[in-house]
């Protein structure tokens, strides 16, 4: 299964797809009216599975799960030309599939990892790849999908 997302970035309409074999990042536009535009972005390492992303449309950020490491893809456009690179912002989940979803609210950025049985959390524009909180992690049997409901403060 592919991840996907609807995204609303900086008035662009469209949906992101992580695509494998080879990993990449793909954009359709105009999705509404059939008239489909199709943008690609490569990952340096063809091999690699993008298993989850989320963004933050405010900031025209995407955020995306690449094997053991979640990365963040800053001033992020449908129509991108692939001049932008990944910055990782966590090391060390496990290769499993698990959801990754972004919280408006607080910035915060919230992990499945469905080998060690935990939902995780870091701030999202942390930029210490080894800073992270356990939030979740008794009664859980392999967590692999997320969704944050957050409430305005």
């Amino acid at each position: 299964m592919l991840p996907f997302l609807s995204l609303d970035i900086q008035e662009e309409l469209g949906v992101l797809i992580g695509t494998w074999n080879p990993a990449s990042f793909l954009t359709l536009t105009n999705v509404a009216n059939n008239s489909n535009k199709k943008f690609y972005y490569k990952l340096e390492r063809p091999s690699e599975q993008i298993t989850s992303i989320t963004s933050d449309p405010s900031k025209a950020v995407v955020f995306a799960a690449i094997s053991d490491t979640i990365y963040m893809y800053p001033n992020f456009s449908l129509v991108q030309n692939g001049s932008e690179s990944l910055v990782p912002i966590f090391k060390g989940k496990s290769y499993t599939f698990g959801q990754i979803a972004f919280d408006y609210v607080s910035s915060n950025l919230y992990w499945c990892d469905a080998l060690h049985y935990w939902i995780a959390m870091k701030p999202a524009y942390h930029h210490n790849t080894t800073i992270y909180k356990i939030v979740v992690h008794k009664d859980l049997k392999q967590p692999e999908g997320l969704a944050l409901d957050p409430e305005d403060r």
